[in-house]
């Protein structure tokens, strides 16, 4: 009987050692397994920081400099685009020229998608047309002008004697305008804008300058005057193209002409031949007038011919004006908005009086957007 109690003690004295190294191998598991999950947490959020950090810092500036690449690679299209058309319409030669532009930024893998842009080209934004002889409402002072002049983006030039001796010359057209918008998020937006052979670049819809000058000069040499220009006319389909990746744009020479005039010869008394002076005007209907006023006033100050408010008897020689045709008010210097949002255009005149000489390119250019669409 006193073993049976003896082995029932022993018994129980087992059973509860058990228990209590059971109990404390669970404690021992359950740090383990909180150690585990607070390490967990921790690394999780260490990336998280680490993933905000980039999301808020990196990511903008990776962003920032890749729009900042698309604005370059676009400006650098423009200047392309219209140094291929002025080597066309100056040697005649290609015939057709393509160039590419890219049409959105870089991305961020998985994080940012790349900027996209959207590319016009629009061949007549003059509603109603010109005023020519005969035509109703067309008198002497409005003759050339457009019809409806406060929505037309336009070009006009006039010689007061044309090649030979012929009577007066005049161009007037609707300016083709090939335009390109950049909504960039992270760097400036930019707008670039093809028209009247000049590059202009607007930046967050109001600032605008003249990124490429058109071939406008003004000259005085050894006693004479001279001026040179470009009237370019841009054809084709209206295009709009919205996409990733790169366009190309092609441009097909369609006509070239080069006039030239130094006024109505004759000979005096003794036989000698005489240059007679003759006038020019250049005139511009443009959406961005603080661009195009900045450059004509910048070229006239270079000239070295004196500016006269309003040519009249007392005033002969070499001079300009800022007149415009229509309204005999100064257009130049230029204090009013430089952009419109309505799409409203500014009209911008330089008249040149008694130069010698008025060199002329006039040309046509067919604009086509993409491949296969020559």
């Amino acid at each position: 009987m006193l073993r049976a109690a003896v082995h029932l003690m022993g018994g129980m004295v087992a059973t509860r050692a058990g228990r209590r190294y059971r109990r404390a191998r669970r404690l021992r598991s359950g740090k383990r397994g909180v150690v585990a999950v607070i390490g967990t947490l921790l690394a999780l959020l260490v990336f998280f920081a680490l993933f905000g950090i980039f999301l808020t810092q990196y990511v903008p500036l990776w962003m920032t400099d890749n729009e900042a690449q698309f604005t370059n690679s676009a400006a650098t299209s423009f200047a392309q685009f219209k140094g291929g058309v002025d080597t066309q319409y100056a040697l005649g030669v290609p015939q057709l020229l393509g160039t590419p532009f890219t049409l959105s930024s870089g991305g961020v893998p998985l994080i940012a998608q790349p900027t996209e842009s959207v590319l016009n080209f629009l061949p007549n934004s003059c509603p109603g047309g010109f005023y020519v002889r005969g035509m109703t409402g067309a008198s002497t002072t409005n003759f050339g002008q457009p019809v409806i002049p406060g929505y037309c983006v336009f070009e006009n030039q006039t010689m007061s004697t044309g090649p030979g001796s012929s009577p007066r010359l005049y161009e007037q057209a609707a300016s083709g305008i090939l335009q390109m918008a950049l909504p960039n998020r992270y760097y400036p937006s930019q707008l670039f804008y093809f028209e009247d052979d000049a590059v202009v670049q607007v930046q967050s819809g109001t600032h605008n300058i003249m990124a490429v000058a058109p071939p406008f000069n003004v000259t005085r040499l050894a006693g004479n005057t001279t001026v040179t220009s470009s009237f370019l006319q841009l054809y084709g389909n209206t295009s709009t193209v919205i996409a990733q990746g790169s366009e190309e744009i092609y441009s097909q020479l369609r006509f070239t002409q080069e006039i030239t005039s130094n006024g109505n010869q004759r000979l005096n008394s003794i036989g000698q031949t005489i240059f007679p002076f003759l006038n020019y005007s250049f005139e511009v209907g443009t959406e961005y007038p603080c661009a195009w006023a900045s450059f004509l006033q910048s070229q006239m100050n270079v000239s070295g011919l004196p500016f006269v408010t309003h040519p009249s008897a007392t005033q002969q020689g070499y001079n300009y004006t800022y007149l415009a045709s229509t309204t005999q008010a100064a257009t130049i210097p230029y204090t009013g908005a430089c952009y419109s949002p309505s799409g409203a255009t500014t009209v911008l005149e330089v008249n040149l009086h008694a130069i010698n000489y008025a060199n002329l390119y006039y040309a046509g250019v067919q604009v086509t957007v993409g491949i296969g669409s020559v």
